[in-house]
């Protein structure tokens, strides 16, 4: 079980130390560790329940198995951790129906989490560079402008099959 943060220091290292317990040690409890029960999480604007978060990182460890997440800018207000996140990794696993490319990506996101009188998180608003992604694993264009949408359409039906 997941230890309760008290200092602001501890509140700020959080975000790392999930990184750590979920990535480096693949260990997906932790997620239910330090996410209440009814957390709601708002990703990219859709909302999703603590066990779509815990799936959502296992298809990331599935499709990215040496998956690094490292925190820029961690910043603490009474009861809200925000920050911003780097991830990089190798694409050598199936990940959300894209068959391995072998491509090694990086990719950022920011996150915002309300943490409860415990120490758990509640609710959380994520933003993620999933169109990036996409680019950096060669389904979407580097120059993406209004003819390119015809190629991510059909590298999208390509890569499903």
């Amino acid at each position: 079980m997941a230890t309760v943060p008290q200092t602001t220091e501890e509140l700020r290292a959080g975000p790392a130390r999930f990184a750590e317990a979920v990535y480096e040690k693949q260990n997906l409890d932790y997620v239910d560790e330090t996410f209440a029960e009814d957390w709601v999480g708002h990703m990219d604007g859709e909302e999703m329940t603590r066990a779509e978060y815990r799936e959502m990182h296992a298809d990331l460890l599935e499709g990215f198995p040496d998956v690094e997440m490292t925190f820029e800018a961690v910043v603490v207000e009474d009861d809200t951790v925000a920050g911003h996140w780097v991830m990089t990794g190798t694409h050598t696993g199936e990940f959300v129906g894209l068959k391995p490319t072998d491509r090694t990506l990086e990719i950022g996101g920011t996150f915002v989490n309300r943490l409860d009188e415990d120490g758990l998180v509640v609710e959380s608003w994520q933003t993620i560079d999933r169109f990036g992604m996409l680019q950096q694993l060669g389904v979407a264009p580097e120059d993406f402008g209004p003819r390119a949408l015809f190629k991510v359409l059909l590298n999208l039906l390509g890569s499903a099959r």
